[in-house]
């Protein structure tokens, strides 16, 4: 009888060491290439809240270009009234996914800037970022950087706040241990106010807790820091070439879709319309539109990226109200879109 219960014990052994095999053999991450699409589309400074001077349907038209096979969207400085009409332009991308947007609030509806005349911030509704999905999206996570960003608005009662600056991400429904997100970095980082150096170290801090969590991840959207940057060195893997301005070699964990492009190695295209002085490669206009992945999630090193040159709006009269016939570039940004291959855990 002792032999027949250890003959059973070693069958039940061997039955379970089958069945966790096969467990382990599912929980290999699976390969998936992914197209990120991010724009800072300038929505109330050049745009002023409009929604019917060509801008949404120019990013609504890009995404849902098919050879541009867009699967996530980042939309920086975006007012609602224009988040509501892309949402709206978007139901038929996919229609059988219901759950495809998202909006994070930095300024709320109601706002005026800071200047004597108090001008109404998007027309009056509220100001922020986006993220849309071709993939059904899970729930919202909103990540609000604790550093000010250095940048002011009034709320309706007058009282001025900081304007807050942060990331919003989303995980997809089929494939939990995978989000997006959309982050905007503040504009000023000086010795005195170093608010975009401190915000791009809790960015860095919040990505690093998402890997250590076993999620995969494309971070998108406006840094206000160009590649040679060194408080940018924090992102960019040690095998990104770096410039000979650079007092420090790159140290951190990510690839920039770009990165790669045989133009400016380890820089990009431009992204911005506003000429700056400090562009290396002998390019004239910055690049500070990015879309990162972790190093260690590639699964392929085939990566890349392409920014696209700026659409034309209608012009804006006094009134904020379109002219016909008139043209004006939609943004002072570029749209880049970004294709790469990642490792993705099963879910458990």
């Amino acid at each position: 009888m002792r032999k027949a219960l250890t003959a059973g014990a070693l069958a039940l052994a061997a039955l379970l060491t089958n069945v966790v095999g096969a467990t382990a053999a599912s929980a290999e991450p699976t390969a998936v290439t992914y197209t990120a699409w991010t724009w800072n589309v300038s929505g109330h400074k050049m745009n002023r809240g409009a929604t019917d001077n060509g801008l949404v349907e120019q990013a609504a038209g890009s995404i849902k270009r098919p050879e541009n096979d867009v699967d996530f969207v980042s939309l920086n400085e975006i007012c609602y009234s224009q988040y509501r009409s892309i949402r709206t332009a978007l139901a038929s991308w996919n229609p059988d996914n219901v759950s495809y947007a998202r909006f994070q609030e930095a300024i709320p509806a109601g706002s005026t800037d800071t200047s004597e005349k108090r001008n109404p911030i998007c027309g009056g509704e509220a100001f922020g970022k986006a993220v849309f999905s071709r993939h059904q999206l899970g729930k919202a996570e909103y990540h609000t950087f604790a550093q000010e960003s250095g940048l002011f608005y009034r709320s309706a009662d007058g009282v001025e706040h900081p304007v807050r600056n942060g990331m919003l991400c989303a995980p997809l429904v089929d494939r939990e241990a995978m989000k997006f997100c959309s982050v905007h970095i503040g504009p000023i980082s000086t010795t005195e106010k170093p608010y975009g150096y401190r915000q791009l170290v809790e960015l860095d801090t919040l990505l690093d807790g998402f890997a250590a969590a076993g999620q995969t991840y494309m971070v998108a959207g406006d840094f206000n820091a160009q590649p040679h940057y060194e408080r940018l060195n924090r992102f960019y893997d040690e095998e990104v070439p770096g410039f000979p301005t650079d007092e420090k070699p790159n140290y951190g964990d990510h690839r920039e879709l770009d990165d790669t492009d045989p133009s400016c190695p380890g820089h990009g295209e431009e992204t911005s319309i506003n000429p700056a002085a400090d562009v290396p490669c002998g390019k004239k206009q910055p690049k500070i539109d990015m879309i990162f992945v972790r190093t260690d999630r590639l699964a392929s090193r085939d990566y890349t990226a392409d920014a696209k040159a700026v659409p034309d709006c209608l012009k804006l009269d006094a009134d904020g109200k379109a002219e016909p016939g008139t043209a004006t570039p939609c943004s002072d940004h570029r749209v880049v879109i970004g294709r790469a291959t990642l490792l993705v855990d099963q879910a458990t």
